[in-house]
């Protein structure tokens, strides 16, 4: 082989070498890949505009809700068609960011057990009542809830699993008081809601 042969040889054994990714051998290993697989964990987008970095999260949503479910409900000696909040993007947003209540507009938050509840009043601009009812399906108590109000008003019992809310005198005009059942026209709340409570 002449001089120019065995020259040109070694050069080529250097560019390959060069170019061999790193952390590759000779010794028939395979090598770690270069990079490292993303987790399935979301990342959070870096603050915009005013936010703060390290904000709260939030489960409610930004606007009002709309088309909720409906529960027919049967409540002492009322009657009312109530929409129906079961996930925690529901309950968490209740009836933030409407203008207003109508007489005879409800809204039913149940979850998924008993537990001492409190219900505050977050983005809400008008004054409202509502009624805590036990697992068993019976009003302990109605509150009145204020305007505005971010201070939580808590259960006097620890076995609240459903709540009625509605406008300030519905209660009162209905007849509705502590110690009425409430059940569906299908049967109880626990019958008619099985399968379908998201939130404990």
């Amino acid at each position: 082989m002449n001089r120019l042969g065995v020259v040109i040889g070694i050069l080529a054994l250097g560019f390959l070498v060069g170019c061999s990714p790193a952390g590759s051998g000779s010794s028939g290993a395979a090598s770690a890949p270069s990079t490292v697989p993303a987790t399935s964990a979301p990342i959070a987008p870096a603050p915009t505009n005013g936010e703060v970095a390290n904000a709260t999260p939030h489960y409610y949503q930004e606007q009002p809700q709309t088309n909720l479910a409906r529960i027919r409900l049967l409540i002492g000696p009322a009657e009312t068609s109530a929409e129906l909040c079961t996930t925690i993007s529901e309950v968490a947003t209740g009836l933030m960011h409407r203008k207003s209540i109508g007489p005879e507009e409800t809204m039913f938050f149940a979850f998924g057990e008993g537990q001492p509840r409190s219900f505050y009043m977050k983005n809400v601009p008008f004054d409202i009542s509502a009624a805590y009812i036990d697992t068993e399906g019976v009003v302990s108590e109605i509150i009145v809830l204020k305007a505005m109000d971010e201070t939580p008003v808590s259960s006097k019992t620890t076995n609240i699993q459903y709540v009625l809310e509605a406008a300030p005198d519905w209660f009162a005009r209905h007849g509705v008081v502590a110690g009425a059942a409430v059940r569906t026209v299908s049967g109880s709340l626990a019958s008619a809601l099985y399968g379908k409570l998201h939130v404990r």
